[in-house]
């Protein structure tokens, strides 16, 4: 817990940097070898974006198992400030219970952990833009809804097939978020999700990112791996992720 504090107070000292850094998506492609191979692009951020962390916490991962979920353990949604500057907004970031917006730039690039990637399809009009800005903002500050998680983990949870039919629903107006109901709250209200077919209230992270549980896919490209440099870094069979990619 004091790491994630530690990191937190290093996010919200850090100045803005006035040039964003390059970074890249690897798209997982199967090759005509029968080979899994990992393309690479530069990432170009754009208002909508989906991005789900994994700083791979035992304890966290336990959790969402309870929930009956998996990784990734994190989730957020990419805007624009008013000033153009790309921004992040999610809740309980490090572990501290409240809702945050960074500068995406450093947000990405200070991350040590697993970070995917889902593009939104269709780029947002100005006015949608402006709608996913305006709610951010007015989000900002509020609290995490730790209520809402221990539900989840629990034998009440409200993601069952009983309870879901009847309470699945998108509030744009919560006094607390879930990171997950944030980012799926916030694409509704820029007009990318609908509100019915996407119950923010019922999705967690996971479901953000793989379309096993609600298809996002007429909406948001597959997970793509970011990545600081234009090259993986491989050790073994795995890539290695997290700060050590930026040494």
């Amino acid at each position: 817990m004091l790491s994630s504090l530690a990191a937190m107070l290093v996010m919200l000292a850090m100045p803005p940097d006035p040039t964003e850094r390059p970074s890249y998506l690897f798209q997982i492609q199967a090759g005509p070898d029968q080979k899994i191979h990992l393309n690479g692009e530069r990432y170009v951020a754009q208002p909508g974006d989906l991005v789900l962390f994994d700083d791979h916490n035992t304890l966290t991962a336990k959790a969402y198992r309870w929930s009956g979920t998996g990784s990734p353990l994190h989730a957020a949604i990419v805007f624009r400030k008013q000033d153009g500057t790309p921004a992040i907004l999610e809740a309980g970031t490090n572990a501290v219970m409240k809702v945050f917006i960074f500068d995406l730039d450093p947000r990405l690039h200070g991350f040590d952990g697993t970070i995917l990637v889902r593009r939104v399809r269709k780029p947002l009009e100005p006015e949608q833009s402006l709608q996913l800005r305006d709610f951010a903002v007015a989000q900002e500050g509020k609290p995490y809804a730790v209520g809402r998680v221990i539900l989840h983990a629990s034998p009440l949870r409200p993601r069952n097939a009983f309870f879901s039919q009847y309470f699945g629903r998108t509030v744009l107006d919560r006094d607390r978020w879930i990171c997950s109901e944030l980012a799926v709250a916030a694409a509704t209200a820029a007009g990318v999700l609908d509100a019915t077919t996407y119950p923010a209230n019922m999705m967690l992270p996971r479901d953000l990112c793989y379309d096993e549980r609600y298809d996002l896919s007429p909406y948001y490209f597959t997970p793509a791996l970011w990545y600081a440099r234009e090259q993986l870094e491989h050790v073994g069979a795995g890539v290695r992720v997290g700060g050590a990619q930026e040494r």
